[in-house]
């Protein structure tokens, strides 16, 4: 009797660890999923940021270009109404239209300087291409992230045994993983895997 008890009990913890493991195994195949689904969405936050920012450099760069221009061409004229002066004859009105352009020109630089502390084209151009490498670089390391959380839920439903709980229970199919074709294009090397 207690021989057909314990033969029982091992029956039953064996039962249970099987149990336990295959649930495991489902779960960690679940849990591999969810996240691959997150790096994904990583990716796509990191895109968006980019597409976001991106344009609102754009168009302060374009602002700042505009102001800039309009100053060089305010100095432009200045220098135009200058160099008609001529130290040999009194002109008054060229005079007026030099001192026309002064004002203008400096009532410009002031208002902007209150408004823009640094009025560099070459500073802010060089602030977006920063912000743009960052995003850029953002991105790569999240697709970096997305390729490797597929790969280990590949893994997971592909190695044994959780390509048998897969096949019971979650009929999960193998992710691809992100690539670029672009990029693909520049090496001859093409690797060949075999099944």
């Amino acid at each position: 009797m207690e021989t057909g008890l314990i033969i029982l009990g091992i029956v039953v913890f064996i039962g249970l660890v099987k149990i336990i493991v295959i649930v495991s195994l489902r779960n960690g195949i679940v849990s591999a999923k969810n996240r691959v689904k997150r790096a994904w969405a990583d990716v796509i936050a990191y895109q968006r940021k980019k597409l976001n920012v991106i344009p609102a450099l754009e168009k302060g760069l374009k602002d700042h270009q505009a102001y800039e221009l309009g100053v060089m061409r305010d100095l432009t004229a200045l220098r135009s109404s200058v160099a008609k002066l001529s130290a040999d004859a009194v002109n008054v009105s060229q005079l007026h239209e030099v001192d026309q352009h002064s004002k203008s020109l400096l009532s410009g630089l002031r208002v902007a300087v209150e408004a823009y502390p640094v009025l560099k084209t070459s500073e802010l151009y060089a602030g977006w291409m920063r912000e743009l490498a960052e995003a850029e670089e953002n991105i790569a390391a999240a697709i970096v992230i997305f390729n490797s959380t597929v790969q280990g839920f590949n893994d997971r439903i592909q190695e044994f045994p959780g390509n048998l709980v897969n096949s019971w229970f979650n009929h999960e199919l193998p992710l691809d993983t992100f690539t670029d074709s672009a990029a693909q294009g520049g090496f001859e090397y093409k690797p060949t895997f075999r099944r």
